[in-house]
């Protein structure tokens, strides 16, 4: 079958993807609490193909030019966002003006962009990206999605920077998920730096969509290691969104998907990979999945959650997320949970646009966001 697949992709004209870098494509992870048996359950699955680590995965990420414009972000979010909310004190500059529409986007490091309502004129330190002038707004740290494209982020940042936010979108690339010691965990060590260093940014919102989930988990890992250092930053977070959050049990599924989600064949060839490579590589990678899977189930930001999900959804199914609900209720984090029979994977927002507005705007009433930064009364959706 190996063979096969190989003959296919080496007679074709290859068209490179670098897993090493992609500048607009990123993932996201959500997790069961039962890791242990999940692991076993993965690594009894492992497909016994002749499949060679990095020659083959490059093997297996080369497709012909027949192939090209089937390398697509997971959500496509095209329909333009006009802002819904109006503030009856025009004196507060955090907050929206109606119908605005000016987004300007910085490039902070490779794995962090940041989005504002105005145009950004600060230095940035390279060693602590410290802002020498801060912008005085507070934040929302957006956790993407595998293979996102920066245009669909840009239509949820727009939600936030309506509302007077700045969006710090950080991303990961699927080399960075399959080698965590030198991919996501560095990411993770660079997220910290900047909300260590930007000590204005407050309040915090975060928000998270599938893989993103296992990338906050790194974050955690790291701020647990040094609690004294980080509890300022987990107090000045004031809520959370979970989207379509994918467990650990799912990345078999949801990385194929997302590298070729119209190419059956290629999934199936990367799905046993990853497969091999969870086996394989378990101290280098499947086991820091497994730690960062049990720190988002016992979580360190206890502030309220909102969780998008769906029945049809494979990558981030209900199940997963419904047991990450019950153990934050468990530990008395407030949790609000929608599931839409059928949607799309971090897509839930252009399949349910409305819907998702009103819901996501009445968690951040009910968590007091909107009154926190001068938000005091919201038109009809």
């Amino acid at each position: 079958m190996m063979a096969s697949i190989s003959r296919t992709v080496l007679n074709s004209s290859l068209l490179r993807l670098s897993l090493v870098r992609t500048s607009t494509s990123y993932t996201s992870v959500a997790f069961n609490s039962n890791i242990k048996a999940n692991n076993k359950a993965i690594q009894n699955q492992y497909f016994p193909v002749a499949l060679t680590g990095p020659t083959t995965l490059k093997l297996l990420l080369s497709t012909s030019k027949h192939s090209k414009q089937q390398l697509r972000n997971y959500s496509c979010l095209n329909k333009p966002l006009v802002s819904q909310y109006t503030n009856p004190n025009q004196h507060n500059s955090m907050a929206p003006l109606k119908n605005r529409r000016f987004i300007s986007s910085k490039e902070i490091t490779k794995n962090m962009t940041l989005y504002t309502n105005t145009p950004f004129k600060s230095e940035v330190d390279s060693n602590t990206l410290e802002f020498k002038q801060p912008t005085g707004n507070p934040l929302v740290l957006m956790m993407a999605w595998l293979m996102a494209k920066q245009k669909h982020l840009k239509k949820y940042a727009e939600i936030y920077t309506d509302l007077g936010f700045d969006v710090m979108v950080v991303h990961i690339t699927p080399w960075q998920l399959l080698w965590p010691t030198k991919g996501s965990q560095v990411v993770a060590a660079e997220t910290l730096k900047f909300l260590e260093n930007n000590k204005s940014y407050a309040p915090i919102l975060v928000h998270g969509f599938s893989v993103g989930a296992y990338e906050m988990g790194e974050i955690m890992l790291q701020m647990s290691r040094d609690m004294e250092r980080y509890t300022p930053i987990l107090d000045r977070v004031i809520c959370q969104v979970w989207d379509s959050a994918a467990d650990i049990t799912e990345i078999p599924i949801g990385v194929p998907k997302s590298i070729f989600p119209k190419n059956q064949s290629m999934q199936n060839a990367l799905r046993n990979y990853t497969l091999y490579h969870l086996k394989t590589f378990h101290n280098q990678a499947t086991i820091h999945y497994m730690r960062s899977s049990q720190m988002f189930h016992s979580t360190l930001l206890k502030q309220p959650a909102l969780f998008f999900v769906s029945d049809n959804d494979l990558i981030g199914p209900p199940s997963s997320n419904q047991a990450v609900r019950e153990n934050w209720e468990r530990a008395n984090v407030k949790v609000t949970f929608k599931c839409w029979k059928h949607s799309l994977h971090a897509g839930h927002f252009l399949k349910h646009r409305e819907e998702y507005l009103d819901i996501l705007f009445k968690h951040l009433e009910d968590t007091g966001v909107l009154e926190t930064i001068g938000v005091k009364t919201r038109a009809k959706l």
